[in-house]
């Protein structure tokens, strides 16, 4: 199989930079240099991508592909790798485009659920992770900050980046922290009053903001240090931080349910 040094080999042979194979596969330039050092592997899109851009044949993988899948079928596991085909195929569905917004949407559903029913603490818990967590995503898709620029400085470059979503962590930890008084300032209701929702969703953001800052020291350690093994948080932070939404959206999902529940009580005693 193509390992980092084929990598290497085919892009320097098609006459492309590290630079330009990142803007490319719209990564930064230490993912790359991972790749071709054999840190991290690189994923199947990616790959596809790569020899692409090196006019290499992918006939060639594919055909591989093929006899693997044709001595698996003589083999008699076949269905195994169907299997594994499968959900191979499927996460690479995941991107983080589609996940976040699968995630904004969720916060937007229940966002609006909240206003409708008219439950001030689940809108002002929503309505604030969900401004928060948009503005975070708005900042990057609008390019003011990116993996590009400035491109002569790998430190203040990662600085920019995992700084910046360190501090979104953090401002979003505390505002869930305070949300009862925030929530008081903002709107004169007797109804805004601490609920169990409230110490669960800090802990997850308090969760994202240590994996935020362990980025940012990894990152620091590869630039400074030239520790190249120190990638772990590097290489698994999209897992990492879904592992932290799937708690949000689970939060979400039960907050709406036991809404819904208390509804549906108050307007049985009504009768």
């Amino acid at each position: 199989m193509i390992d980092g040094e084929d990598l290497k080999a085919l892009r320097v042979r098609a006459s492309i930079t590290q630079q330009t194979m990142a803007n490319r596969l719209d990564v930064d330039r230490k993912t790359i240099i991972n790749y071709e050092l054999g840190v991290s592997d690189i994923p199947s899109k990616k790959l596809f991508s790569w020899l692409r851009y090196c006019k290499l044949d992918t006939a060639v993988l594919l055909k591989q592909i093929k006899n693997i899948r044709e001595d698996a079928k003589s083999s008699g596991k076949a269905k195994l790798l169907d299997f594994v085909t499968i959900a191979f195929i499927f996460s690479q569905l995941w991107s983080p485009d589609i996940v976040t917004q699968l995630y904004l949407f969720l916060l937007v559903v229940c966002t609006a659920y909240a206003v409708c029913t008219k439950n001030i603490n689940m809108a002002h818990i929503t309505g604030f992770i969900l401004v928060i967590t948009g503005t975070n995503r708005l900042v990057f898709e609008l390019g003011l900050i990116n993996s590009v620029t400035p491109s002569g400085n790998a430190l203040l470059q990662g600085l920019l980046i995992y700084g910046t979503n360190l501090g979104f962590s953090l401002a979003l930890t505390f505002i869930l922290i305070f949300r009862v008084q925030l929530s008081r300032k903002i709107y004169h209701s007797k109804n805004i009053e601490l609920t169990h929702f409230d110490g669960i969703f800090h802990w997850v953001f308090i969760y994202m903001a240590i994996i935020n800052f362990l980025i940012l020291l990894e990152h620091l350690a590869y630039v400074l240090f030239d520790l190249k093994s120190w990638t772990f948080i590097y290489d698994n932070f999209e897992g990492l931080v879904y592992i932290a939404w799937a708690l949000s959206c689970g939060a979400l999902l039960t907050m709406m349910i036991c809404s819904s529940k208390n509804n549906r009580s108050d307007d049985v005693s009504t009768l």
